[in-house]
């Protein structure tokens, strides 16, 4: 199979311009399409004659990020060079090239995004963050109460998509655009690392914001980016992400980055307290010690795996560097 040897270096691969394109694109455009969502949603809300509380509070923080997907998929269909980015989100089979040939300095990526994976990324995510809780109930913090009733479930259905769309939305920019972008000339760990710290600081103006809420988020980018790298699938850190924040925003009622739903499988019957290492009231189990090492666990048998197969040497590499990479 015949391999055509990438262009040389162009301005629009160099990681500075990465991030400032990710700075425009996500926190303007995307956001300026949110609104516009926004606005939709609440018309929709109006004409059909209102909704409950906590559908208002879905539709009010969770909903709008529509716009954010709509953005990504838009910036990688016009633009001709990042639409192998937009087959880096698709299952497996669709868009797939076999070829390992170069589009505009990018390389066709190779499709791992099956169902399989993305109920991994759920599992993960959903144990990684009960165990944060179950911290946080031993140590005193919080207690539950059961507060389910099946009249919940049409509202904790349609919190589940929009919690998914809003993860998505994250993932696609965060270990899609700007992973994909990144790894096309640099080696694969400065993708990792500067998601880690672009995905701390995109949350440092939420609620009850604190540094260790910020270094425990850029945790959480290191090593969602490393099982994205690992599996070759995105999906699986979309599942993560969307069951982390299911689990604690309406299975159990906590904060989700500062933010509090309305309604939750579980109620809290006790939450009296100061801040800890263990628990944070304002921002939540992501501001504290236990979901650290949960992500910290995470990279680490991420690693260990790599290691045993022999494939640590693929974060030293680019794809310019090895289009195989991604075959």
């Amino acid at each position: 199979m015949e391999e055509i040897k990438p262009r040389k270096f162009k301005f629009s691969n160099f990681i500075l311009w990465i991030i400032f394109l990710m700075i425009a694109l996500y926190f303007f455009l995307s956001s300026f399409v949110e609104v516009g969502v926004d606005l939709i949603v609440r018309l929709i809300v109006r004409l059909f004659g209102g909704a409950s509380s906590s559908v208002v509070f879905i539709n009010e923080y969770y909903t709008p990020t529509i716009g954010a997907v709509i953005t990504i998929i838009l910036v990688c269909l016009i633009i001709k060079k990042n639409r192998f980015i937009l087959r880096s989100f698709l299952p497996e089979g669709r868009g797939k090239d076999h070829k390992i040939r170069v589009i505009e300095d990018t390389y066709e990526p190779s499709q791992k995004n099956t169902v399989t994976m993305l109920l991994l990324g759920l599992a993960l995510g959903f144990l990684s963050n009960f165990a944060c809780i179950v911290c946080a109930m031993l140590h005193g913090d919080v207690a539950f109460y059961f507060s389910f009733s099946a009249g919940y479930i049409p509202t904790l259905l349609y919190a589940l998509l929009m919690v998914f769309i809003q993860s998505a939305s994250e993932e696609l920019w965060c270990r899609g655009f700007m992973y994909e972008r990144i790894c096309i000339r640099y080696p694969v760990w400065v993708a990792v690392l500067a998601n880690g710290i672009f995905f701390g600081l995109l949350h440092i103006f939420n609620d009850g914001v604190s540094v260790l809420a910020i270094i425990s988020i850029a945790v959480c980018g290191l090593s969602y980016s490393l099982v994205r790298w690992y599996t070759g699938s995105i999906w699986v850190a979309i599942g993560l992400h969307t069951m982390w924040n299911f689990t604690q925003n309406f299975i159990f009622g906590l904060p989700n980055s500062g933010l509090v739903s309305e309604l939750s499988v579980f109620g809290l019957e006790a939450a009296k307290g100061t801040n800890n290492l263990i628990y944070n009231y304002d921002f939540g189990v992501e501001a504290a010690l236990p979901a650290i090492f949960a992500d910290l666990l995470l990279a680490a048998v991420v690693l260990i795996l790599a290691k045993k197969n022999g494939r640590l040497s693929e974060l030293k590499m680019s794809y310019e560097k090895n289009p195989r990479l991604r075959t």
